[in-house]
């Protein structure tokens, strides 16, 4: 029988152990992980997030959306889709009235810089994946030296093209222009459809004119956005015209697919992934669509070869997804635990192979399939960036319904010069 010295050293041992105990669970929880994140851990959040992406990345997004709910279970994502013809709209109003989501597209260039001028945009310049970055795309995501989005993939624009199509007509790859209104007139003889287009989605009525201008002006005058902004050079007094009038001219050479303005986005691919058309002039982007068209389908891809016989032909290549946050968002380390796990190398490298695209960080070489290894070698001659990415907002809307209007009746009712001078006009007013 124990004495009561023992009862009481006994009493007090169990409860040295149980304090010993209680105090070990504590500064696990919250001195190892850090008391602010357990703290955050503990709190249920929502975040709002807008942007356009499920055209592009498909399962992606809902899967990495599961992942970080896995990884935070706290933090659930309630994302809106918007068209991406309605996207840059619909985020001004949003932000304008007060109803801004925590987590939405940001386009890199100078799209976002009136967001940060007016404080709408959250500084991401201290994220750890800054330095990871490459140079160029950094820079498309700046402004004064500081980081105002995740840059997530890369793009570029060329041709895709069905390959068994070219084996069949014994076609090479075109170097020059007029070689490569020769390889469209040898499919129109074969009764094939050379180019797929659907301009009924506004945004794809620019991507033609996009393929030509590296070569066309920046190869030679790298320095004509900016010679804009100063005043020194126009839309109307530039390669600009000649551009539009060879695209209309591929209209009038019978070289697209019938109803260029009232064909989609899906139907043009869908053209394409059926062997209904040989070709397209698209970014890759659209090869995920193409595979779900046709996963058997074979296709290659090349720079649109809009050169005189001997002169080097530039690819456009620019950042695609772009992430960023509102600056006034009530979850400010919820949204950025989101933004840095779309950034860690795992991550982004599932999402490149998914959307089939090109890294931005210099950490993540994820393995290019066929198509992208095949434009790759060009890409290293020259490119230039998405020209809008450049642009003064609004000036990318004039364009697209320029183009439209001129495509109506090939420029006869509503002239190319007149859709220059518009653009010109946005520009002017807008540059400052």
């Amino acid at each position: 029988m124990m004495s009561r010295k023992q009862r009481v050293m006994r009493t007090t041992t169990i409860a040295l152990l149980l304090t010993c105990t209680l105090a070990g669970w504590w500064w696990s929880k919250n001195v190892n992980k850090g008391t602010s994140e357990a703290i955050i851990n503990e709190k249920p959040v929502t975040l709002k997030m807008l942007a356009y992406w499920e055209a592009e990345v498909g399962p992606v997004l809902d899967e990495m959306n599961q992942r970080f709910q896995k990884k935070y279970p706290n933090i659930k994502i309630d994302y809106e889709y918007a068209p991406v013809d309605q996207y840059q709209s619909l985020i001004k109003t949003r932000i304008a009235s007060g109803d801004a989501p925590d987590l939405f597209h940001v386009f890199p260039g100078t799209w976002k810089d009136p967001f940060v001028k007016a404080g709408y945009l959250m500084d991401l310049s201290d994220r750890p994946w800054v330095s990871r970055l490459q140079a160029g795309a950094k820079d498309m995501e700046s402004i004064n030296g500081k980081v105002y989005g995740l840059p997530i993939n890369q793009n570029a624009i060329g041709v895709i093209y069905n390959r068994k199509i070219f084996s069949d007509l014994g076609l090479t790859i075109p170097k020059d222009w007029n070689e490569f209104l020769a390889v469209c007139e040898t499919m129109k003889a074969a009764h094939i459809t050379p180019l797929a287009i659907g301009n009924r989605d506004l945004w794809v009525t620019q991507i033609i004119p996009f393929a030509m201008a590296p070569s066309a002006i920046y190869r030679d005058y790298p320095s004509f956005d900016q010679d804009m902004y100063d005043g020194k050079v126009t839309f109307a007094k530039s390669p600009w015209n000649q551009m539009m009038t060879d695209y209309v001219d591929l209209v009038e050479r019978g070289y697209f697919n019938d109803g260029v303005l009232s064909t989609s986005f899906d139907q043009m691919v869908q053209l394409l992934a059926t062997g209904k058309a040989g070709m397209m002039v698209m970014g890759n982007w659209a090869l995920p669509t193409i595979s779900a068209f046709n996963p058997e389908a074979d296709m290659g891809m090349f720079p649109l070869p809009y050169v005189k016989p001997g002169e080097k032909t530039y690819v456009a290549v620019g950042l695609s997804l772009g992430l960023g946050a509102s600056a006034t968002t009530e979850h400010p380390e919820e949204v950025k635990k989101y933004i840095d796990f779309w950034a860690e190398p795992e991550n982004n490298e599932m999402l490149l192979k998914q959307a089939q695209a090109f890294p931005v960080f210099t950490d993540v070489h994820p393995e290019l399939n066929s198509t992208l290894k095949e434009l790759t070698p060009y890409m290293n001659i020259g490119t230039y960036h998405f020209l809008d990415q450049r642009w003064p907002q609004g000036v990318q809307d004039t364009m697209f319904a320029g183009i439209r209007s001129v495509l109506v009746d090939g420029g006869q009712t509503y002239p190319i010069e007149k859709m220059l001078k518009e653009m010109d006009q946005v520009f002017k007013e807008k540059k400052n």
